[in-house]
């Protein structure tokens, strides 16, 4: 159970009637008492390490921007200016553990949604300049202070500068203004613009959530349909007649085939499956490692018989989906699906919320042979872990 505690004044059905894509809104005090994970060297240690994401934007002068990308040397921090400048750390829910905890308070949405904490150190003046994502966010802010600006919602017509590696905005206009101190929080919907500035040397913590866009959608669940395909079904026009003129594509020979290609996609529970594989998929699967030496059934027995904890990797994702018309439960771990009967639905479900499995609290997990053995192919390929 977190350590922190969301306000009790925030209720969650109103922000989701009310606010959850659809406006932005200042959640004041969204975590009482708040207390940064880490210090800012610490941020900057990491940002030295080469396999975390990392991100140093400078304000050479008034309205131009410049970006780099770690990983950093020590040297690159000790010769930035008093002012102007931020650094961002993507995914540092991956490797600090207390960072990992945050996200165990957005439980009033699905676990699956959330995609990493990034955060961010800006000094005195930092920012990153005016922009808009396409997903949600929620910006909560550490030590310090940061004033954010915030505009309407984007569409694809919005002008960028032109030049610019950090796509920002060219004609930015403000229609809501705050100040964030420490524990209050700024949601942000998808492509609303805004524009953070750091009043004083301050951390602030961004919580995106992933949602694939309908380019990738179309593109993956294609690909997955592909895979599946009957080579022999092709194109047919045995409706052709005489009098067709030589180059001539005649529209309603194309009929058949266009039927066959859209039932082919409306596949529901296909589709059901593959998003679910999509959405868990681990956004560094290289930080997902198999055991050097397999545990065999035996092997896994003797273990969790001396009480070793079994955690989830912070990399990992897993979800699961009731199919009614499968009459099952689904599993995704890590972009891969497993079937079981709906009579393991209070297991699967218990798994998935679990943080641990802890073999003197977790009977009724571990007395089913069936997730007694998911839980060790799972051990296998380095989705749980075994604490130390």
């Amino acid at each position: 159970m977190s350590k922190r505690q969301l306000n009790a004044a925030f209720d969650s059905e109103d922000f989701l009637a009310q606010y959850w894509q659809k406006k932005p809104v200042l959640l004041t005090k969204f975590i009482p008492n708040f207390s940064d994970s880490l210090a800012p060297e610490e941020l900057a240690g990491l940002a030295c390490e080469e396999l975390v994401e990392s991100r140093l934007v400078t304000e050479a002068e008034p309205g131009k921007w410049q970006l780099r990308h770690g990983p950093f040397k020590d040297s690159d921090f000790t010769q930035l200016p008093q002012s102007n400048w931020t650094l961002l750390v993507q995914a540092v829910d991956q490797w600090v553990e207390d960072v990992a905890d945050i996200k165990t308070l957005f439980n009033f949405l699905p676990s699956w949604r959330i995609d990493d904490i990034m955060i961010s150190f800006a000094a005195q003046g930092g920012s990153v300049g005016p922009h808009y994502d396409y997903y949600d966010v929620f910006l909560l802010q550490g030590q310090g202070e940061r004033n954010w600006k915030v505009g309407d919602r984007c569409d694809f017509n919005a002008e960028l500068v032109s030049g610019e590696e950090l796509s920002l905005l060219q004609n930015f206009k403000s229609t809501m203004e705050f100040n964030l101190s420490a524990g209050d929080a700024l949601y942000i919907p998808p492509r609303f613009a805004h524009w953070g500035t750091a009043t004083n040397d301050s951390l602030c913590y961004s919580i995106g959530f992933r949602a694939p866009s309908m380019a990738e959608m179309i593109e993956g669940f294609s690909d997955f349909i592909i895979k599946d395909q009957d080579p022999a079904q092709r194109y047919e026009d045995s409706k052709a007649q005489a009098g067709l003129r030589r180059a001539e594509i005649k529209p309603e020979l194309l009929d058949a085939s266009y039927r066959q290609l859209t039932e082919r996609l409306a596949q529901k529970q296909e589709f059901a499956g593959w998003f679910g594989c999509y959405v868990s998929q681990p956004k560094y699967p290289e930080l997902i490692q198999p055991l050097d030496d397999e545990l065999s059934p035996q092997d896994f027995a003797a273990l969790l018989g001396d009480g070793v904890q079994l955690m989830k990797n912070p990399s990992s994702r897993f979800a699961f989906m009731e199919s009614a018309a499968k009459d099952c439960v689904l599993l995704f771990v890590d972009g891969a699906m497993v079937s079981f009967s709906m009579k393991q639905l209070s297991n699967i479900v218990a798994f998935c919320e679990a943080p641990q499995i802890v073999p003197s609290s977790s009977n009724n997990l571990l007395a089913d042979p069936e997730i007694t053995e998911l839980l060790r192919q799972l051990l296998n390929q380095g989705s749980l872990l075994a604490a130390d």
